[in-house]
């Protein structure tokens, strides 16, 4: 009895720190040639984390697993060499993002999506789904590949998300696992290019209900009710202001959808290879030109704390990356995690050192 109490608790603290209730926002801005991802990542506790330089030509390994056996070993083994450098967002450090651009103007970023089911096909290769928005990022420079590429290897983990997609032609997709089957909106089933924490259907189904998409009801900027996030997303989309710069209004929708929690905002250009970010810890704006990275191969990974205190371009403040720095970030986010009394007691400090020691420790070539 005891052992099966201590297992119900245990699955319920991993529930709780796996991700805590949040909610995030994507969108694709198109204005004369600039093609432009804003992403939103909202939290309820501190977010720590890094923005990293990833160079081509590494080889790398897939894993799997989650919590209880992290990073474990997928089977059958699966390896490629990354084509593509690229720069990642990431809160759990290099070869684990939450999303990014890499050099051929290909995004991918994910979003909570609490009903997300992921494949268990066994005839796929299923990798841990920040190993596999680092996998994207490394081999293809187009939506239409990625979507091909479904067919081959998919996301699975302990996390329960959905993601946006978008390439520098302008091409945009959303990816949903529903009862372990990626459901696809692009082209005519994408109408408004933008994805927040609902299923796609449901976010257009609400929209219809207002004035300039079907319905009667008025855009009120002032509803922070959190599933109105989309229908604001898609009303500046649709009535832009042109004579605020594209950069400068994707900052705008952003502040528009931020429900009180905002940790990051982040734009990308994926014609001209820009990254743009500001945190709640420093809203001053930083920028980065991938064209002045060294993506070579042999050049080492680069690392720079997305929470510094700076403005303006901040390439050159970028220090090459370690083990010891991997460890630090990922132990400074399992440290703002609450899993209850019990979890905190008990297993917190467990499941911190196996997820801390797993992910500082990743060779990604073995």
């Amino acid at each position: 009895m005891l052992n099966c109490l201590a297992r119900i608790l245990f699955a319920c603290a991993i529930v709780a720190a796996a991700h805590p209730a949040h909610g995030c926002s994507s969108f694709l801005l198109e204005r004369g040639d600039t093609v432009l991802v804003g992403h939103n990542l909202d939290e309820y506790v501190p977010v720590p984390g890094l923005v990293v330089v990833n160079p081509r030509g590494i080889a790398k390994h897939g894993v799997g697993g989650g919590l209880i056996n992290p990073l474990g070993p997928v089977k059958p083994t699966f390896r490629w060499v990354s084509k593509h450098g690229s720069i990642t967002y990431s809160a759990f450090g290099k070869e684990f993002p939450d999303g990014g651009m890499n050099e051929a103007g290909l995004y991918i970023g994910e979003m909570n999506y609490y009903f997300t089911e992921w494949p268990r096909d066994k005839g796929l290769v299923r990798i841990y789904h920040n190993q596999w928005v680092q996998y994207l990022l490394d081999n293809f420079e187009s939506v239409d590949q990625v979507l091909a590429d479904l067919s081959r290897v998919v996301p699975d983990g302990h996390n329960r998300w959905q993601f946006f997609v978008a390439d520098s032609s302008g091409a945009a997709a959303t990816i949903t696992f529903v009862k372990g089957k990626a459901v696809v909106n692009r082209g005519d089933s994408l109408p408004v290019k933008a994805l927040c924490n609902r299923r796609y259907a449901r976010e257009m189904d609400t929209l219809r209900l207002y004035r300039g998409f079907g319905g009667e009801r008025e855009v009120d900027f002032a509803d922070t009710v959190d599933d109105r996030r989309f229908v604001r997303a898609a009303e500046m989309l649709r009535a832009q202001d042109r004579k605020v710069a594209a950069a400068d209004y994707a900052f705008a929708i952003m502040r528009r959808l931020d429900w009180g929690n905002n940790k990051w905002s982040l734009a990308f250009d994926l014609k001209r290879r820009t990254m743009r970010f500001n945190t709640d810890r420093s809203r001053q704006v930083k920028t980065l030109d991938l064209a002045a990275l060294d993506f070579s191969p042999g050049a080492p990974a680069m690392v720079f704390d997305i929470n510094t205190d700076s403005e303006g371009d901040v390439g050159k403040q970028f220090t090459v990356y370690t083990a010891a720095i991997q460890r630090e970030y990922v132990a400074k986010m399992w440290d703002g995690f609450n899993t209850g009394f019990l979890g905190n007691l008990m297993f917190k400090p467990l499941m911190k050192s196996r997820m801390v020691s797993a992910i500082a420790d990743f060779k990604p070539a073995r």
